[in-house]
């Protein structure tokens, strides 16, 4: 399991997207919606702006299959994503979580598919299917863990031995925190601008609100409903600091190997300071950090 920044693999399954016209058009829109309340915002997000990206990615990435899955236990809701290739690899697998501020159901599963299996295609002839997990919304810190340990008690019972947890912001603070709750049954873990501090004491938080749709309001209303405590309930604080990801929070067993954990965000991005401050955090402990530049602040969701 290697994900490279510097890798560029040339295939006709890869498209960059969304264009850059239509990821101006979106977040104009989104940044419009900010403005209302933050549960109409959520259904801005939720049935309009996110169902009609994925659709765009699922006419420009026509050999991407998507799959329901089937034989699941009934709390667990998801879907397979994959080539139209016949070989698949049977022993790996990668559990995406999808993003949303925990209220709402992103679409970036497709996108970071269509990149991430285009680059391994290029490299590998068995290639692992993507499970992308539909969990429950609102999420819920102990609900939405749940869900996620059966997830994956449920692939290595259908023979996966590698499961990689990968997810974006609000799926990416659920990817960390399976990360280090529960290392010992995965090889690894991705987390593209993951939600890690649910303090929103970073300065990052106000430095990048004009260039960013996540505004505080918006971003203090999902912590509060994921939470379910509110912000001026005099407990809101602990509880944010209870509940934020920190490294010296892992859990290992004696004799298992390292695993590999990797970061990513803009710096642009809100959350930014979250990914340097965790990263700071453990280097300061006996833990190996390899900082890598993507260049000109962008994400590259299949790095």
């Amino acid at each position: 399991w290697s994900f490279t920044c510097k890798y560029r693999a040339e295939s006709h399954m890869e498209v960059r997207f969304p264009p850059r016209p239509i990821v101006n058009c979106a977040l104009g829109a989104l940044r419009c919606c900010a403005n209302v309340s933050p549960r109409c915002f959520v259904g801005c997000m939720h049935y309009g702006i996110f169902p009609s990206l994925d659709c765009l990615q699922g006419c420009l990435s026509r050999n991407l299959l998507r799959q329901p899955a089937k034989g699941t236990p009934p709390e667990i809701k998801a879907e397979w994503l994959m080539l139209d290739e016949p070989h698949s690899d049977s022993s790996r697998v990668i559990l995406y979580l999808p993003g949303g501020g925990f209220v709402a159901r992103d679409h970036t599963a497709s996108v970071f598919a269509a990149r991430v299996l285009a680059r391994l295609a290029a490299k590998r002839q068995a290639l692992p299917a993507i499970l992308v997990l539909n969990y429950q919304l609102p999420a819920h810190p102990e609900h939405t863990k749940q869900e996620i340990e059966a997830t994956i008690q449920w692939l290595r019972a259908q023979g996966f031995t590698d499961v990689l947890v990968a997810g974006d912001s609000a799926g990416g603070y659920l990817a960390v925190q399976t990360f280090l709750e529960q290392s010992h049954r995965i090889c690894g873990a991705v987390g593209i601008c993951p939600v890690l501090d649910f303090t929103l004491s970073n300065q990052s938080h106000t430095r990048n609100s004009q260039s960013c749709f996540l505004t505080r309001r918006f971003t203090r209303y999902a912590r509060e409903q994921f939470l379910g405590v509110s912000s001026s309930d005099p407990t809101a604080e602990a509880t944010a600091r209870q509940h934020s990801l920190w490294i010296s929070s892992i859990r290992t067993e004696t004799g298992t190997p390292a695993r590999p954990l990797f970061l990513v965000a803009c710096e642009q991005d809100p959350l930014v300071d979250d990914v340097q401050n965790f990263a700071a955090r453990a280097a300061t402990g006996a833990v190996q950090v390899c900082s890598v530049p993507l260049g000109s602040g962008k994400i590259d969701a299949g790095s």
